[in-house]
């Protein structure tokens, strides 16, 4: 069956191709029309960024990780922490990890995308702010234990003075002294909670050693007072009975010795 063809089919006329279109959309439409366009057009850039985000928070997890450990050819951020901890300088261990910190923060801000730097700023300021303070511990403490020893190193001097000292004035001034420094208020600083058994192992020593010092003729007496003396422990007195009884053992072979020259 054919089909047949109208001239106004094939070929546009006045009539059919110069109307003008009568139809309208609502305001409302398009609106909506935007609307989505628009949210489609942030949710997109949303996405981007938060995806820019996330690859910067890898990006500083990656980096504060090296920053911290080192690599082969460059010291880390935690063993300057370490070294600087050992020293009793504090404000040389201070300027030693503070120029640590500069170095590694300007070398890692060029190795790292531009959102990323102010997070690696932000995260290396919080680890300054940290390790400094734990530095500043750590030399106080330092420092406190070099003073410490400084200090044991006098008491020592003074118990030595006090035992063996060759005149009653140097005897009767180490003791003055000694008992001053250890009733002060600057030895509770230094010694905190330490200061008891400092005291009471100074005067144990003092005492024991002040008996054991005596001359032979004089250790039965001596003995006899140390079992009295709160000083000392019975071990310490036990010590003492031993040391008497060898060194009366010592003289007398010496005399029997000196006697059979003698006879000799």
């Amino acid at each position: 069956m054919s089909i047949k063809l109208y001239k106004s089919q094939l070929t546009p006329t006045t009539n059919d191709s110069n109307v003008v279109d009568q139809r309208r959309i609502s305001l409302d439409e398009a609106a909506s029309v935007g609307k989505a366009m628009k949210g489609m057009l942030q949710s997109g850039e949303k996405l981007y960024i938060k995806h820019l985000d996330i690859k910067s928070d890898n990006e500083l997890l990656e980096k504060s990780k090296e920053i911290m450990n080192g690599t082969e050819t460059q010291e880390g951020l935690s063993a300057t922490v370490i070294n600087a901890s050992e020293m009793k300088d504090d404000k040389a261990a201070l300027e030693l990890y503070n120029n640590k910190w500069k170095s590694l923060l300007d070398s890692s801000k060029n190795e790292v995308s531009w959102m990323t730097k102010k997070k690696l700023s932000n995260w290396m300021s919080k680890q300054q702010l940290k390790d400094t303070n734990a530095i500043k511990v750590a030399t106080t403490n330092n420092m406190l234990a070099s003073l410490k020893l400084n200090n044991l190193d006098q008491i020592e001097t003074w118990k030595k003075s006090i035992v063996y000292g060759a005149t009653k004035l140097e005897k009767d001034t180490a003791t003055n002294e000694l008992n001053t420094f250890l009733n002060s208020d600057k030895a509770k600083e230094i010694f905190g909670s330490t200061l008891d058994t400092v005291k009471k192992e100074t005067n144990r020593d003092i005492a024991f050693f002040g008996y054991k010092n005596v001359s032979i003729k004089d250790q039965k007496a001596a003995l006899e007072m140390a079992k009295k003396d709160k000083r000392l422990d019975i071990e310490d007195v036990e010590k003492l009975k031993t040391h008497f009884k060898t060194t009366t053992t010592t003289s007398n072979k010496l005399n029997k010795d000196t006697v059979k020259k003698m006879e000799s």
